[in-house]
């Protein structure tokens, strides 16, 4: 059997929209231990994991036109090539969703949903330089 085009296995990021971020931060340091790194990485508030976890977690704030939407959480892949995803994604009825996130240092995020708008998101690692 061949390797999937997005392994499951290669879970990079979990993100999890909040509408308090204040009360947030309290509740998963609170009640999970998971305090928050400090760091700026563009609205999200990244969170402490031990360092053999195989993922990250990081808590976004509600946009106000997210207010509707009822997906909380987005789950983030790292791929080798995510350009020939997005064209799988959209030939298969879903939508790219026309955003690239870069990330200083670490890579480039890509955003994509199903054909019922369950988003996903893209995760190329920037090779490190030596």
């Amino acid at each position: 059997m061949s390797r999937p085009i997005v392994d499951p296995v290669r879970l990079s990021q979990i993100e999890i929209v909040v509408s308090d971020l204040g009360r947030s931060l309290r509740f998963y340091d609170e009640a999970f231990g998971w305090r928050p790194v400090p760091a700026e990485f563009h609205e999200l508030v990244l969170l402490d994991v031990p360092r053999d976890c195989p993922f990250g977690i990081s808590l976004r704030p509600e946009v106000q036109s997210e207010g509707n939407r009822p997906q909380r959480l987005t789950l983030y892949f790292t791929v080798d090539d995510p350009e020939h995803v997005l064209d799988k994604v959209s030939s298969a009825g879903g939508r790219s969703i026309p955003t690239k996130i870069k990330l200083p240092g670490y890579g480039v995020v890509y955003l994509c949903e199903d054909p019922d708008g369950t988003r996903f998101g893209l995760f190329k690692r920037t090779p490190i330089a030596t």
